[in-house]
């Protein structure tokens, strides 16, 4: 047993100078941190920096080996099957952590004992200047918590090693009442992957991931809601809330507001509460034309959207076909079931 708050697993195969440069950033300003290296087989002169590694930091690292390429996602497992801290870190080792990258992460984390799966500002990545809710984690950094991990394990070995195996780990998360988040930090830089094999191979893998990810969690949704003039930001708070849960289960949300509620939302912090929940203001001095022109836009980039009007009783202004806010809740409410 270590006294460390966290434990960092980093899979490793190869590439010694991005790993060395990796490492060196991690151990520099990870401090508390025990480190656990899984190599992969590495050819000699990684094994070598990575043995030179494990010995100056003594008991802060944990070397593991095996003799062949298992896979990241079989590694990352392998190492949290060795970790005992409070926190699980996975960084991929073409990852370069800046200074405080951490910090903020574990105050969040044991602020919100929901936050199961925290992700620092990603370069590249989206804009990162306020808490969002995600629905998915990254190998390139994100940390875990113990007691998600004791409740759900590691990730799926069988689906694809990437975007729909993150997909799942987070409605398993979902699923036991934790959420994603990413939460503004100092920048983690990081490379795109590496992928190994054929394009044909690869396709297949994610064609079947896809059909298991479907099978076992559904397909979502898309829906564009309207928010009269009048309604006052604590109540869209509250529908806020309910589209949070949508997206949750992968359905994904458009509002049109007007902008004046829109300036208010974002003072209240309701801008970015789900990465699936986006608001678009109304233009203040449009004629209704522009404004269903603008809808029109937006419907016909996500073909099948679903107009809903955010407050029963009042139609929807641009199709005659809607469902109410209700009805809306009553298909999220059955997701849940």
């Amino acid at each position: 047993m270590t006294d460390a708050i966290i434990d960092v697993i980093i899979p490793i195969w190869n590439r010694p100078d991005e790993t060395r440069n990796c490492l060196v950033t991690l151990i520099k300003h990870t401090p508390g941190a025990r480190f656990i290296m899984v190599d992969c087989g590495s050819e000699r002169d990684t094994e070598r920096l990575l043995q030179e590694l494990a010995d100056s930091l003594d008991d802060r690292a944990l070397l593991m080996r095996d003799d062949s390429n298992i896979g990241f996602v079989p590694a990352a497992n392998r190492g949290f099957e060795s970790s005992e801290a409070p926190y699980l870190a996975l960084v991929r080792n073409t990852s370069l952590v800046s200074p405080n990258w951490l910090e903020p992460l574990l105050a969040y984390a044991q602020e919100h004992p929901e936050a199961g799966i925290l992700l620092p500002c990603l370069d590249p990545g989206e804009e990162c200047s306020v808490t969002t809710e995600l629905e998915r984690g990254s190998f390139a950094a994100m940390v875990i918590a113990r007691e998600l991990y004791r409740r759900i394990g590691g990730l799926d070995e069988g689906m694809d090693g990437g975007v729909w195996c993150l997909k799942d780990y987070t409605r398993r998360a979902n699923a036991q009442g934790f959420i994603t988040v990413q939460v503004p930090t100092p920048v983690v830089r990081h490379q795109e992957e590496v992928r190994l094999g054929s394009e044909q191979r690869r396709r297949e893998t994610q064609q079947r991931s896809i059909a298991l990810f479907r099978e076992r969690w559904g397909v979502g949704g898309s829906y564009i809601l309207h928010v009269p003039k009048g309604i006052e930001v604590e109540l869209l708070g509250e529908k806020l809330q309910w589209l949070v849960k949508g997206a949750r289960h992968d359905d994904s949300f458009t509002v049109l507001l007007p902008a004046s509620l829109n300036q208010a939302a974002q003072q209240a912090g309701l801008g970015r509460l789900h990465e699936h929940v986006t608001l678009v203001p109304l233009p203040r001095l449009a004629w209704d034309g522009m404004k269903k022109r603008l809808f029109d836009k937006i419907v016909s980039q996500k073909p099948g959207t679903t107009p809903v009007t955010a407050v029963d009783g009042i139609p929807f202004p641009w199709s005659e076909r809607y469902l109410s806010f209700s009805e809306l809740c009553e298909r999220i409410k059955a997701r849940y079931q």
